[in-house]
């Protein structure tokens, strides 16, 4: 992490003039498509969906809860957690106040959400949740990434949904008798729009009844749903949580 996740404006930290790249940023990704970082948490996102989640604020408000985590399943984090196996159980809203807030591009990978993506994960991660409005979104799940690919991400009840859209681009299509077809895109303004619940969302992007909606099921688990989603994580381990 950075001084933009550990410190505190309350005890002397200055978001507004540490994080004024995030600022002038934001004015590029307004016009201009930002590239998919490479990050083990970031690799190799084959169900088209990725989620950040914050446990604090450093900001002069409270952290809005707007989800429970269920559990974090260090496994598939590893990297993240510095562990090779383990896990973390919650439910119940054990964890304390958790917000989560994700965007999702499907399984075509030619699409322009697809594109667009790296677009969502600076909006979400850095400008809408930490320093627009000093919101001051900060510190992850521990043994989770901060944001990552949905399945690195802990099992939560709910999350946020942001997505990018080309709002003034264009496709020019032309037609010769030698070379036949071919099309030129040209991205304009690129816009951000709240799309609801992001599992919901997602099922927009894919086959409703199809193998990814069901594993998006698991992910994001809908409310009051921790329990059943943690006895199925465990009985795969032998285990059973009664209470």
């Amino acid at each position: 992490g950075t001084i933009l996740n550990y410190e505190t404006d309350a005890e002397g930290g200055d978001l507004v003039k540490n994080g004024a790249g995030i600022a002038a940023s934001d004015q590029m990704a307004a016009s201009h498509l930002l590239s998919w970082p490479k990050h083990h948490a970031l690799d190799h996102c084959d169900v088209g969906a990725a989620m950040c989640c914050w446990v604090d604020s450093r900001g002069g408000t409270a952290l809005v809860d707007n989800t429970d985590v269920c559990y974090v399943d260090m496994k598939a984090s590893r990297r993240t957690a510095h562990v090779a196996d383990g896990y973390s159980i919650y439910g119940g809203g054990a964890e304390g106040a958790a917000n989560c807030h994700g965007f999702a591009w499907g399984t075509d990978g030619g699409s322009v959400a697809s594109a667009l993506k790296g677009n969502a994960l600076f909006k979400v991660g850095f400008m809408d949740n930490l320093y627009n409005d000093l919101k001051g979104n900060v510190e992850q799940v521990p043994g989770a990434p901060m944001c990552g690919c949905i399945d690195r991400m802990p099992v939560v009840t709910k999350a946020s949904c942001t997505k990018a859209t080309p709002d003034t681009s264009s496709v020019s299509v032309t037609y010769s008798a030698s070379s036949g077809f071919s099309a030129v895109f040209t991205m304009g303004t690129i816009g951000y729009t709240d799309c609801g619940d992001l599992n919901t969302y997602y099922k927009t992007l894919v086959a409703t009844d199809g193998p990814d909606a069901l594993y998006m099921d698991t992910r994001i688990v809908g409310e009051d749903q921790c329990p059943g989603a943690i006895n199925d994580f465990l009985h795969g381990k032998g285990l059973f949580k009664t209470a």
